[in-house]
């Protein structure tokens, strides 16, 4: 299977995706010259258009037509020729948003009336609509914010269904008027000027009445004109933005409040309905925003556990914005993946697009697509806008995510994860299949979490707060705050062939505006390499001081796990917890573990105090402090780092869905040093080689030399880099990436991503293998009779090299 959109973790010599192109930056115009049979196809599209997508009819009751009706006698309006109708105005200059809200609902009743009753009814209604198109009250109506989201679906839509009951006349005129309130001018903008102005919320709440209004515009030629503008918008939306711009970005991320945001995704269902509306037309969507879209969808599955149906398709709670362990779900279903294949097959020109329907065979654990290759994306994938990485095997997959000063890690809102401070703090979390309740992951709703343990998210490194009410922004349940670092960008993946390394700098940031919580001043640097289905943590440099309380620990927490009728035993050391039991494990002992959701955990010795406990726990909710508490068992352990400590360190091996008597096997292996080797863990670099391979990860958190591990020596910039040598030892491979985006402001809460000039020295002469595209990297051999490779890293994405001596 062929890396069709840069996802897939083999890649051979130096590639790049076909799908990480750069922006289109053409000026559209709907004025384009179109031949005679051009405009009779159109037209004949436009027909079976209005056919299959028919008006929607308005809907009253009696009480409010009662009410339309003698608002109209209360107005006094009279008929001064066809077009124009005076009476009482009841509007000032401005109209308010209450009285907006009243005369659209107003038109649909009337419309309602007049469609149901006729003769009175229906004069009622003319006059009504007439006086609003002489008064120019829509017009002066104010524009609804596109994340109101019932004004911005309900206004518009009150008014749009009363074009049935519309002469052509009245039509066009309300058309326009609605038009105008909808800023639909916007279609008509270039694909440059387009790409600075999507926004998510207007995709998943106006494209509805867009589409109204352009396919139901009563002149024929106007409406192939806006419905060719609504295509060129669908298409032109799908750009990669700049920054912290909506929505889609080149990994497969998509964007919402100036970050990587899956909750608010749900305007891809909105989006892909529209382009498989168009599908089977002229009107069809441009062949790369299809591929941008379906690498965006793609993505997003990619994050999450596989189902056989939508039920049970979660991502990680480190990604769940605002909404923890209730925000998890994918918000794009079945049928729309099926439509998105369609679209494909459509602008491709074949009966459907096979390698996204191997995707959805894949996802969705079925042969629907016969003909469709088989795919086993088990591997390791990169998104550097989240920053996460995410390693996938059999029914489980982990994801890696840490903040940086420009994406944030958790969202907290007015009564919303009041306690979101830590939900990516350098976290690592296990996903299994089939529920929330087998990941360990609260899984009742309606309690809104109350009982987890908000200090432990798994992975994660913190300060245990011993006071709910400190963990809150300025201690209460209604100020918001988006964790962010401080200083540090260094966080993200590098993906490739059946591995992946994930690193992150983090200095944590207290502000948001202004100061939101006691200054812990909490940072560490940590590593995660995975690789043959296990993964290993590094972590260095970790501290914390502040005038805070000194019962306030800080800890890397390896994970936290609710029990459930899902769970199997706690096992330690080959011995099974009992609940209610507590265990401390000193550095002279190694520890190994299997959580009751079957995932196994490696500490060797000379850790800090491991604290491992079983048993019940009483914490709030995540709609805060008055919203009460709840209790629930769990199984968590914790590496005890001290209080306000400086330089600690840890490791750990992480092995999902194993058993106690593979854990052991392992354990014995990895305390023997026959998988991992950690050559150094220092503050700046971790560098980790995985002997069964002789795979060596390099975290490089900064400028280094002096290397030994390898073949790198040295790199002039931080950067993420694993390399791999033949048994020969005359080829070698390397994959490097920069997930630091290096962003520059470019205005006020703006910015844009800059590249990195990469330069590593390799030891001894290397040249690049025959057939590589050697146009992406340069080699130089220095003074000391090594080679130089220099490349540009851009926007997080990896180069892949074959060298050969």
């Amino acid at each position: 299977m062929k890396n069709w959109i840069g996802l897939l973790p083999f890649c051979v010599g130096i590639c790049l995706s076909p799908y990480t192109m750069g922006n289109v930056h053409t000026n559209y115009s709907a004025q384009t010259e179109m031949s005679v049979s051009d405009v009779e196809v159109k037209k004949k599209e436009l027909k079976e258009f209005r056919k299959k997508y028919k008006l929607p009819a308005p809907k009253a009751n009696q009480r409010e037509i009662d009410a339309a009706l003698m608002q109209v006698q209360l107005w006094q309006l009279e008929r001064y020729d066809e077009k124009t109708v005076t009476g009482v105005s009841p509007f000032k200059e401005k109209v308010t948003l209450q009285q907006g809200r009243d005369i659209a609902k107003t038109v649909r009743v009337l419309a309602f009336a007049a469609e149901r009753d006729g003769g009175d009814a229906e004069e009622s209604f003319n006059l009504y609509l007439d006086f609003l198109f002489t008064e120019k009250v829509i017009e002066r109506m104010p524009k609804y914010k596109y994340s109101n989201y019932n004004d911005v679906r309900r206004v518009p839509a009150d008014f749009l269904s009363a074009l049935s009951v519309c002469d052509d006349v009245r039509k066009s005129r309300l058309i326009a008027a609605v038009w105008n309130l909808l800023e639909a001018d916007r279609l008509y903008l270039s694909a440059e000027e387009l790409r600075l102005k999507v926004n998510s919320d207007y995709i998943y709440n106006v494209l509805p009445h867009l589409f109204i209004c352009a396919v139901h515009n009563p002149n024929d030629e106007q409406a192939i004109k806006d419905l060719t503008a609504f295509s060129h918008f669908l298409s032109g939306c799908t750009q990669y933005s700049p920054s912290g711009y909506d929505i889609l970005k080149p990994d497969g991320t998509g964007f919402h409040h100036n970050t990587h945001y899956n909750g608010y995704m749900y305007s891809y269902r909105t989006w892909v309905e529209y382009m498989g509306r168009l599908k089977g037309t002229s009107f069809r969507i441009e062949k790369e925003a299809y591929q941008r879209m379906s690498k965006a969808v793609v993505s997003i599955y990619l994050m999450a556990v596989r189902s056989e149906s939508d039920k049970d398709r979660y991502f990680a709670n480190s990604m769940a914005g605002r909404h923890p362990f209730t925000g998890l779900g994918i918000n794009f279903s079945r049928q729309l993946f099926e439509t998105l294949i369609e679209v494909g097959g459509d602008v491709l020109g074949i009966p459907y697009d096979q390698e996204l329907a191997s995707y959805y065979n894949y996802f969705y654990k079925t042969k629907k697509y016969k003909d469709a290759p088989e795919l086993k994306a088990d591997g390791f994938y990169q998104f550097n806008f989240s920053p996460a990485g995410v390693y996938r095997q059999g029914n489980w997959l982990a994801v890696m995510r840490c903040p940086t000063t420009n994406f944030w890690g958790g969202e907290i809102y007015n009564k919303t994860n009041r306690f979101g401070r830590y939900q990516s703090h350098g976290t690592l979390e296990i996903l299994y299949e089939g529920g929330l309740a087998k990941c360990g992951y609260p899984a009742d709703k309606e309690k809104k979490s109350a009982g987890w343990d908000w200090n432990m998210m798994p992975g994660s490194t913190t300060v245990h707060y011993t006071d709910w009410k400190e963990m809150t922004p300025n201690k209460n349940d209604a100020d918001r705050f988006d964790q962010k670092s401080t200083t540090t960008n260094f966080a993200g993946a590098l993906a490739w062939k059946d591995c992946g390394l994930f690193a992150a700098a983090f200095d944590q940031d207290d502000r948001w505006g202004s100061r939101r919580f006691e200054p812990t001043n909490l940072s560490f640097c940590k590593s995660v390499f995975a690789v043959d289905g296990m993964l290993y943590s590094l972590g260095t440099d970790i501290e914390a001081k502040g005038d805070y309380s000194d019962e306030w620990i800080t800890a890397t927490n390896l994970f936290q796990s609710i029990v459930s009728k899902e769970s199997g035993d706690m096992t330690v050391n080959g011995q099974i917890m009992k609940a209610g039991k507590e265990q401390i494990i000193e550095p002279q002992v190694a520890a190994w573990m299997v959580t009751p959701t079957t995932t196994g955990y490696f500490v060797p010795k000379g850790h800090d105090r491991l604290v491992i406990k079983y048993g019940e726990q009483t914490t709030p909710s995540s709609a805060g402090m008055a919203a009460g508490m709840g209790k629930e068992t769990a199984a968590k352990a914790y590496l005890h780092h001290g209080v306000k400590p400086e330089k600690k360190s840890y490791q750990f091996m992480v092995v999902p869905g194993t058993t106690s008597e593979r854990m052991k096997e392992l354990a014995k292996k990895q305390e023997q040093e026959k998988l991992f080797k950690v050559i150094t863990a220092q503050d700046s670099v971790h560098i980790v080689k995985y002997l069964p391979t002789s795979t060596i990860a390099y975290a490089l958190f900064a400028p280094v030399s002096n290397l030994s591990a390898g073949v790198v020596c040295a790199s002039k910039t931080e950067l993420l880099v694993m390399e791999r040598l033949d048994k020969s030892g005359s080829g070698l491979e390397l994959a490097l990436c920069n997930p630091n985006l290096r962003p520059k402001t470019i205005g006020k809460n703006n910015w844009r991503t800059t590249p990195t000039q990469a330069s590593i020295e390799l030891k001894g002469k290397w040249t690049v293998k025959s057939g590589d595209e050697s146009q992406k990297i340069t080699l130089e051999e220095n003074a000391a009779g090594n080679t130089v490779l220099k490349t540009v890293l851009s926007q997080g994405m990896p180069v892949y090299v074959s060298l050969v001596k």
